[in-house]
């Protein structure tokens, strides 16, 4: 691949300029196979502008009509979560998620599939939860189906874990997470979180408040 499309994609993901990594990936396949290794980026802000850019790409190509070419791209990225792949399904999980977030009838089968899988394997664990957070109530049914799963993740020992599993059991207000998200309250490791184009960085303490307040909302309505 041409030096100078990395340096494209990756000047367009710090500028985070998506209507033109959208336009460029449409037109040339160098472009889109650029993304998509950016899914794989160590660097948090790239990878997590990647990950939008492809929700948004792919929300492009569903109003475009290319409905079957858009759920064929799901289906790859469902299939990086198994073992059969051969691959490890980075930030898979939380790609799913945004497109899902943008398109909301690829909820279904979708959403449940991407659960299923990455909450079992521990390197993904974090992605799933990301996604749970980021379709909030909109999954909360499928959560609900696989509480126990979801429930197994405050045994973790990883700040970071617990950190976005109190955010996402908030957002998706699941009232069977509150035993869990309250021993965080008075922890002051940090976490962070990607809403809305940023990361956000708290103590697991800040993330236990905020989501025990919209648990709270969330079962009194």
């Amino acid at each position: 691949m041409d030096i100078s499309v990395r340096k494209e994609i990756k000047n367009l993901l710090i500028n985070k300029d998506y209507a033109n990594l959208v336009e460029l990936c449409e037109e040339d396949s160098d472009h889109w196979k650029c993304l998509r290794q950016s899914l794989y980026e160590p660097d948090e802000n790239l990878r997590w502008a990647a990950i939008e850019a492809t929700a948004r790409l792919m929300q492009s190509r569903w109003q475009a009509g290319q409905e079957e070419k858009v759920r064929d791209y799901i289906r790859r990225l469902i299939w990086s979560l198994t073992d059969e792949s051969g691959e490890m399904g980075w930030s898979a999980p939380e790609t799913i998620a945004m497109t899902i977030s943008l398109i909301p009838e690829l909820l279904e089968p979708y959403g449940s599939m991407m659960l299923v899988r990455a909450l079992e394997e521990p390197p993904l664990v974090n992605g799933a939860l990301w996604g749970i957070g980021r379709l909030g109530k909109t999954i909360r049914g499928q959560v609900e189906i696989l509480k126990e799963l979801a429930l197994e993740t405050f045994q973790s020992g990883d700040p970071q874990t617990l950190g976005v599993a109190a955010w996402a059991m908030g957002e998706a207000g699941l009232p069977a997470a509150l035993p869990y998200i309250k021993k965080l309250v008075n922890r002051s490791e940090l976490a962070r979180v990607y809403i809305e184009g940023r990361l956000h960085e708290k103590s697991l303490g800040q993330w236990a408040e905020e989501a025990i307040g919209k648990i709270g909302i969330s079962f009194d309505t």
